[in-house]
């Protein structure tokens, strides 16, 4: 039996469709999927070698024994340096008697092969006990590895001239990157 008032069996679907045709029409557009992060390219990025302390870079590549961590660092930081002459360290507690004011420990200081020295630039300097990161001042024929802040002594190397210093001069800085 059918009710009072209900439309013929026939029309109902009818009705139902139409309602879905007008809702279609009425909801706003999905916006777009937001496009995946693609991980950054590897031309983006450059991975330093972070060497032991003391350990010497080389003239051209560390030894791998000298290698301890890598130190992924977005390429526009270094963007003016050869990326095969970079090298970095990580300040050590021993290193704060030359950079004490400059930097902290556990903060890491990338250096390049190479580069201008002077007593604004912290360096990496070849020394009979390996590897020192300081300021210098090249006075006569000593390199002066000048105090950190707080600090009274100098230290020296003795340089044949400045031609010899990049013999002595393992590397200039070129990024600090603090902890």
């Amino acid at each position: 039996m059918k009710a009072k008032g209900s439309p013929p069996r026939s029309a109902e679907p009818a009705r139902v469709e139409r309602r879905k045709a007008l809702a279609d029409r009425h909801e706003p557009p999905l916006p777009p999927a937001p496009a995946p992060l693609a991980p950054p390219e590897e031309s983006e990025v450059l991975r330093i070698p972070v060497l032991a302390d003391g350990a010497d870079p080389g003239r051209t590549l560390p030894s791998p024994l000298a290698i301890r961590d890598r130190l992924v660092v977005d390429r526009r930081l270094v963007a003016d340096h050869s990326p095969e002459r970079l090298f970095a360290y990580e300040v050590t507690l021993p290193a704060m008697k030359h950079l004490r004011g400059l930097a902290s420990p556990g903060d890491r200081i990338v250096f390049q092969r190479g580069g201008r020295v002077g007593p604004d630039r912290i360096c990496a300097v070849r020394t009979p006990d390996g590897i020192v990161l300081s300021r210098v001042l090249f006075k006569g024929r000593s390199l002066l590895l000048l105090p950190g802040e707080g600090e009274r002594d100098f230290a020296s190397v003795d340089v044949e001239g400045l031609k010899a210093l990049p013999g002595v001069v393992a590397g200039t800085h070129v990024l600090l990157i603090r902890r």
